[in-house]
């Protein structure tokens, strides 16, 4: 997954509104599983709350709605973990923004 697909659907959840959300995390792939009915599964905590994935990204939340945001916050936080340039995107260079190298003082033999 590459950090600008993240952006893309993370910017895309968000902007929606309401039942429009969960329509436009479900039209990205995302699947959202509600708690379970069956109560052998109940000892679990992750089974008794709401739980939202796509791309690689799992979030929980108390409803359906929680666990959609949940994800965009998890997926929004996960593209400013990574360094990246302003201008192009590519990984933050240790070099970025300094001066060049002093020159070396090669002779030439004429």
């Amino acid at each position: 997954m590459s950090a600008q697909t993240l952006a893309a659907a993370a910017a895309e959840i968000a902007a929606a509104q309401g039942l429009c959300k969960i329509l436009a995390f479900h039209n990205l792939g995302g699947t959202l599983t509600p708690p379970s009915d069956d109560p052998t599964d109940w000892w679990e905590p992750e089974n008794m709350t709401h739980r939202a994935e796509l791309l690689g990204i799992r979030a929980t939340g108390e409803n359906t709605f929680d666990a959609v945001n949940a994800w965009v916050r998890v997926a929004k936080a996960m593209g400013r973990n990574k360094r990246r340039r302003a201008t192009d995107g590519r990984p933050d260079c240790p070099y970025n923004g300094q001066g060049l190298a002093p020159a070396t003082t090669a002779t030439h033999a004429a």
